[in-house]
């Protein structure tokens, strides 16, 4: 193989079954570990107890529950803008065009600010009355404002991820968008009962460590 055939981005010269093989895999990983967020604050979460309260791991399960359309909302929106940002940034390379590529860049991280501001404004102003129209339970309604106020106020991590994933993602570099997915995860796993519970020197924050553990992860994948 010549030189300038390996100097060439791996989009424009591999097999197309390698190809979709070497970036598809590490895409659908990818998409498997920002699933696990919530599922493991969920499994926490339903282990707390509280003396004076029965049942509190089922209130605790269900205020992660209300604000779980949002979390999703935050997603599609920087999913769907990143793919659109994948599409214009690809093409821009696979056409020699590093200018108009830059501008994207750019752009895309632009986007993303103005994104993170939109929800967390609604992290500030907008959490109560959303979950009021799900509950009129007090507890349930005030768990769930502590989870999604501080998962929206602090999203910046959250949508700053996904942008960069899918910048990473046009260059061809999957791979490195999935390490960071699963770093970002497995410090989820790891902080979430030690946030929860106040293990060693941590206090024991309940729900709000649950929230706080989500943001820590996608902050470090970001």
């Amino acid at each position: 193989m010549s030189e300038e055939v390996l100097k060439e981005n791996k989009m424009g010269v591999m097999p197309m079954p390698k190809l979709m093989l070497s970036m598809g895999l590490p895409m659908i990983i990818s998409m498997i570990v920002q699933a696990f967020y919530n599922i493991v604050d969920s499994y926490f979460v339903s282990r707390i107890t509280d003396d004076t309260v029965e049942h509190m791991g089922e209130y605790a399960v269900n205020a992660l529950t209300l604000a779980y359309p949002v979390q999703l909302l935050i997603i599609a929106v920087g999913v769907g803008t990143g793919v659109g940002i994948n599409a214009l940034l690809s093409r821009s390379l696979g056409e020699k065009n590093f200018e108009r590529a830059g501008k994207i860049a750019g752009n895309a991280i632009f986007i993303g600010l103005c994104t993170y501001i939109v929800f967390m404004l609604f992290g500030f102003f907008g959490t109560d009355a959303f979950l009021k129209t799900q509950t009129h339970d007090s507890l349930a309604l005030k768990l769930g404002g502590e989870y999604l106020g501080i998962c929206c106020v602090l999203s910046f991590g959250a949508v700053g991820s996904m942008i960069f994933e899918k910048l990473l993602q046009a260059t061809g570099k999957t791979i490195h968008s999935t390490i960071a997915q699963l770093v970002g995860a497995i410090a989820n796993i790891v902080l979430d009962p030690v946030l929860i519970f106040g293990l060693g020197p941590f206090p024991e924050l309940g729900v709000k460590g649950a929230a706080y553990a989500t943001v820590i992860g996608q902050v470090l994948t970001m």
